[in-house]
Formats: structure tokens, sequence, C-alpha cells
């Protein structure tokens, strides 16, 4: 449903705002596409650049997987053992043979930094830089949030294919149930910038994509007419044109019809034209698919996929937040269909072609407690759990001309604090909009309408191998 926030005002005619948006959504009834449409222009002559977040939502634990410390105390360093990578000097958990192997296609940078300790308020910060007004799990959306940067991206470098430019892979995340996850969609940006959120299961056998569907009783010609009916409504209320909320509201109308009604849409998200053996390869599960289907998602055109791997907390084999059981947990469940997924990822963009042109991030709110049993925000850790730790943690990038084969920064003993180079999500979200081209002197409007930056963070040049 697309929805205009704002207080009720009168236009002209003497026709509220709100009833203007009730006329359009009568017109076309049944449509579902959400509201982050915008009008496309002519198709691109070289491909955008493109990127692809894959979130491990609950945190993943820096010390396990990427920053080993072997030599730390008992109690620190856990059963994990380094292992040698095809890149010498770069060691990573044992547990991620296949990403042990093409190191030298990726990143790691080893010292992000903040301070919120919980997974709302984290994920807030991690996604978007904005400062969260709680460290609370409650903390819920705001139409005051920073946005997130798909959402900017929509706005300053849209695609100019029949596809949305912002696509998010699951449902509406949750934090702590049922208050809905901050940092995943446009905020102060409004729902024209929202992505367009695809909940299915890309490995179920009956996976389809119901936001790009008509409804069963609309035809192809009773779809037509809505929009025909749609176009004499504006004529008999010319002045309700002028308004801004009405002129958005028809650039959503305009690219639903275009996707609803175009083949390249509907192709992007149909994982039956790939063959049996690379899904097999990226792993039968919804993970492994989402990332095949992200892959296909930014063929297309699409420029910000967000695949997020997480969930509820009553789903503890399938979930980052390690409380309990955190080395059988990662060991058994977690580690082996990451490690298979995205190192499936990697060498599917790179066979073809498009890894120069696509940024991958694995990345999650924050790390995990450098002492086993530690308590920092849930006291449900056990003495076999990490719990939450965003003073230091681990995120791997690559693509978009990214130097792999490299650590940036370094953390202490205990993988605690960094001891080198500092990055902070507003660095991070730098980067982001650095790498697929964003003017980083870009401003955006808040619901005010006063301008501010898009960021405050400067870009981990050393990716690229500049200082």
């Amino acid at each position: 449903m697309i929805t205009v926030r704002g207080n009720s005002v009168r236009l002209c005619d003497g026709c509220t705002r709100r009833d203007a948006l009730r006329i359009g959504g009568l017109s076309i009834a049944g449509l579902t596409l959400p509201g982050l449409l915008r009008a496309d222009a002519a198709a691109a002559p070289v491909r955008e650049k493109a990127c692809i977040l894959f979130f491990l939502q609950g945190g993943q634990s820096q010390l396990d997987v990427w920053d080993l410390k072997p030599d730390a105390p008992d109690g620190i360093r856990g059963p994990f053992k380094p292992m040698a990578t095809n890149v010498a000097g770069i060691r990573i958990t044992e547990h991620l043979p296949q990403l042990a192997k093409m190191a030298d296609r990726y990143a790691i940078i080893r010292s992000m930094t903040h301070a919120s300790t919980n997974h709302n308020p984290g994920s807030y910060r991690a996604l978007t830089a904005g400062i969260p007004a709680r460290d609370v799990n409650s903390l819920a959306p705001s139409p005051d949030d920073l946005p997130h940067p798909g959402s900017v991206v929509s706005l300053l470098k849209p695609t100019k294919r029949p596809v949305p430019s912002f696509v998010q892979l699951s449902n509406s995340f949750l934090g702590d149930a049922p208050v809905s996850m901050p940092g995943q969609g446009a905020g102060i940006l409004g729902a024209r910038y929202e992505p367009l959120k695809v909940s299915g299961d890309p490995n179920a056998a009956d996976f389809s994509v119901d936001e790009l569907a008509l409804p069963a009783d609309v035809t192809l010609s009773r779809f037509t007419a809505r929009r025909d009916l749609l176009k004499t409504v504006e004529s008999v209320f010319p002045l309700m044109q002028d308004s801004p909320d009405v002129e958005r509201l028809d650039a959503f109308y305009q690219r639903a019809f275009s996707m609803v009604t175009s083949p390249e849409a509907r192709k992007a998200f149909d994982l039956s034209d790939e063959p049996a053996k690379l899904r097999d390869r990226y792993g039968r599960h919804i993970h492994g698919q989402r990332l095949l289907l992200a892959r296909r998602l930014i063929e297309a055109g699409v420029r910000l996929v967000t695949v997020y791997w997480g969930g509820p907390l009553n789903a503890p084999d399938d979930y980052w937040d390690t409380h309990k059981e955190n080395f059988p947990k990662q060991k058994d469940h977690l580690l082996p269909p990451f490690d298979q997924c995205f190192s499936a990822l990697l060498e599917d963009l790179h066979q073809r072609g498009l890894l120069d042109t696509t940024l991958v991030i694995a990345m999650g709110e924050f790390g995990r407690t450098p002492k086993i049993g530690q308590i920092t925000a849930n006291a449900g850790t056990d003495a076999t759990g990490r719990d939450h730790w965003p003073f230091c943690y681990s995120l791997v990038a690559a693509g978009c001309g990214i130097r792999g084969g490299q650590v940036i920064g370094a953390s202490d003993d205990e993988a605690a604090y960094p001891t080198e180079r500092p990055v902070t999500p507003d660095d991070f979200t730098a980067t982001i909009y650095h790498a697929l081209g964003v003017d980083l002197g870009a401003q955006i409007r808040n619901q005010e309408n006063r301008p501010m930056p898009i960021t405050r963070g400067e870009p981990v040049r050393e990716l690229w191998g500049k200082s």
C-alpha cells in the first residue's frame, strides 16, 4: 500500500490531500507494489555500479570468524582454529574453507566500531550511520530516521531500467518482536524510496513475487482500464495535479504500471532460469537462493539489494545472536551455509564479469563479546555464549574495484577495541556511496525540508589501495 506521510491539509479546491490520495488508491484498487517507485529515464548505455548488502542480523562473532586470537587466554579465544587462506598472512576461521580459497577477492575490515549495544539501535547505526535516540531493543522505526543507503541511491542514482532501484529480500525485520527494526527503509525520504520487499522463500517450489503480479480477478485489460480511469480522475481535478504529493503518487503509479507489465522485471525474479547445478552451488536454503536472486536482480539493473539473514529468537539455529551455545551453533548451523552461499556469490559474480561493478558486503550490526559468558546487553547470555559487542567487529567487502587479499584495521589482543584505523558506520556508508558513484557532497531533505548531508564520514579508500 502506498502512503504519503503528513498532516491532512486542504488543497485549493477544498479537497484534502488524504481524499486526493484515496481517489488515486481507489482507481488502482488491488495493486500492491510498495511505494518506492520512481519515474525512469532512457536505458543506460553502460552497466551502473550496484551493491549486494548481506546483513547477518544478530552480529557475527569477530573472534570466531574473521579476527581470531589464538594466543588469547582460555575463555576468550574459543575452540576454533585459524586457517591459512590463499593470501599469505591472512587467516580466518577453519569453518570457512571455501572462502579461505578466495581471500584474494575480498578485503576484511577488522576495526569497525560504534557504541550501540542492542539489536534495533545497533542495526540502525550500522546500516544508516544514524545516531539512535535510545539504546534499547524496543527502538522502533520513525519518519525522522536517516535512510538506508538503498533509499539514498534510489533518490540520487536510480536505475534506468524497468526494475526497482532498491530491493529487500525478506520481510520487515523484527529486532525485539513485534517491533520492526529501524534502518531498513527510507526514513525521512518517504514512501517513494522504500525498498520493494520480497518476503517469500526463493527455495520454495511455489516461490513467486506477489508484488509484481496482478490480482487474480484483474486482467491486463482491466488493469489498463484502471490506468485510464486514473487519468480521467486527474483531468477532473486539475488543481490537484499541482500538489507535490499527487505528483509523487503519479510517479508511483507510472513505475507500478511499468513494472507489472515489464517482462524484464518479471524475468529478473524467475529463478527457474538458473541451472540446477548453480542453485546447488549456492545452497538449497533460503539464504543461498536469496543471494542467487540478488545476483539476478543486480544483473537486471537493480542498484542495491539487501539480503537479511536472521530471524526471530524462537528460531535460534538460524540466527547470529549467539547468547547460548555460541560455538556449536556457529560450527553446525551458521558457518557452513554462510561459507557455501557467500563464496558462491563471489565466484558467480566474478565468472559473469559482474564483480567489477558490484559492491558486495557481509556484515552484522555488531560483533560478540571477547569474553565467553560476558554480559553486556542480554541477561540471557550464559557461560556458553557471547553477548553483543559493538566496540570492535569485522566485515568483508569485495567488488567495484576493491583490492582483495588485504586486511584493513586491527584490534587489540582480545578483539575488543580497534588499535589501528577505526572505521565507523559513517565511514562505511560513505564507502558505499563512493563505490556506487554517488556524490559525497549531495544533500537530502528531512521532514521539515531542511537540507542535510548524505554522510558525515569518509570512504575507506584503502579498500582501493589508496591512502
